[in-house]
């Protein structure tokens, strides 16, 4: 198993109620047809780092896939004209800090 991990922002000006369903639904459903297994978001409280506060992204997103190789078709996937609307919608209101990818003990 593949864990995907992104942690971001919401631009400022984009509508934060509407990138994070667009995520939390649209994505997580188009994702599922490339095998995803589960994809989450959270809202971080905060970060530290040495026992010292720090500044960190607002948000985590992590998905879990069956395997690199379909996490990797799913990033490469010519993408259908009605998914090309609301991606680009999801795309121009983040930010991505980070990203991490790592294989879970079950792969």
């Amino acid at each position: 198993m593949l864990r995907n991990i992104h942690f971001f922002n919401i631009k400022p000006g984009a509508d934060e109620a509407r990138i994070l369903s667009l995520g939390d639904h649209e994505l997580v459903e188009y994702s599922r047809t490339y095998g995803c297994l589960e994809r989450k978001t959270w809202k971080l409280l905060d970060a530290h780092a040495g026992g010292q506060p720090v500044e960190s992204a607002t948000y985590l997103s992590e998905a879990l896939w069956p395997s690199q190789e379909a996490a990797d078709a799913f990033s490469r996937a010519e993408r259908p004209e009605d998914v090309k609307k609301w991606w680009k919608e999801l795309v121009d209101g983040l930010e991505i800090v980070k990203t991490v990818r790592y294989v879970d003990a079950e792969g």
